[in-house]
């Protein structure tokens, strides 16, 4: 998914902390917009915006440049650093904006940011050491679950069986083939037979064919190692809460994962 992020921090280095943990999550380009830049955002996937917020706002600079953007059906996130402790309606007015420009707003992050203006002179500053490490975390966690919410396979399960082959059932999603049943998906036309999924799966639920394919998703833990390492992306993992609960049941009740688990020791 090419992502970029486009960000002011002009003033304590807030929300640039911020912007680079979502770029190290969303593997993004970052671009300032005090460099004036201009960029052809067609080729783009996913779009983000973000600054302090200024008198219940994002920063006016920043709405000037999203206004002369050509968000038409894009999918786009906005975030920011603020003051107090709630962020309110501050993110209302470039929403407002985005959407005007046809933009698909997927997803908004805040955090709070240090202080020292106005009335927080008097004591040295407010939010102190903000954003901190638990900031940054939440931010890289909201940047994961926004990535894997926008996946190409993220609705595949969805999509009728069209036939089994190897005992593994197989859907379509346009011209591409899609294997997997209830929880591992692999598209078959994308995969280039790089064997990291062989490698990494904990559980050994990969077997290689013409293809590799999901043969034992029964035994999937629901880590996405596959998956984040896959260099097409072309592994997704439907994450669910009753996919969790099968889990657990089969932890407690049974020894075939941990026996799977142990199983890698023979693998080396």
């Amino acid at each position: 998914m090419k992502t970029i992020i486009f960000y002011r921090s002009s003033y304590r280095g807030n929300t640039l902390k911020i912007a680079e943990s979502m770029k190290d999550a969303l593997s993004a380009e970052l671009v300032s917009i005090d460099s004036n830049p201009s960029i052809d955002l067609s080729d783009y996937d996913l779009i983000g915006f973000g600054s302090a917020i200024n008198f219940a706002a994002h920063d006016i600079r920043l709405q000037r440049f999203v206004s002369g953007q050509y968000l038409k059906g894009k999918n786009v996130f906005v975030f920011s650093t603020r003051c107090r402790p709630f962020l309110g309606a501050y993110h209302k007015h470039l929403k407002k904006i985005i959407e005007a420009k046809g933009g698909i707003i997927v997803g908004e992050f805040s955090c709070q940011g240090f202080d020292r203006t106005g009335p927080w002179v008097l004591m040295d500053g407010y939010n102190k050491a903000r954003p901190n490490e638990r900031d940054m975390f939440k931010a890289r966690l909201f940047s994961e679950k926004l990535r894997w919410k926008l996946h190409p396979l993220a609705l595949i399960y969805k999509n009728p069986v069209t036939r089994c082959s190897e005992g593994i059932t197989m859907r379509r999603k346009g011209s591409d083939i899609i294997a997997g049943n209830k929880v591992v998906f692999l598209n078959t036309s994308t995969c280039i037979n790089c064997g990291k999924c062989i490698k990494i799966c904990p559980m050994h639920i990969f077997s290689l064919k013409d293809t590799a394919l999901p043969m034992d998703e029964k035994n999937c833990i629901q880590c996405r190692l596959c998956a984040d390492n896959c260099p097409t992306s072309s592994i997704y993992i439907h994450e669910s809460f009753l996919n969790g609960l099968r889990i657990a049941l089969r932890e407690s009740f049974s020894n075939k994962l941990q026996n799977s688990y142990k199983a890698e020791d023979n693998h080396h």
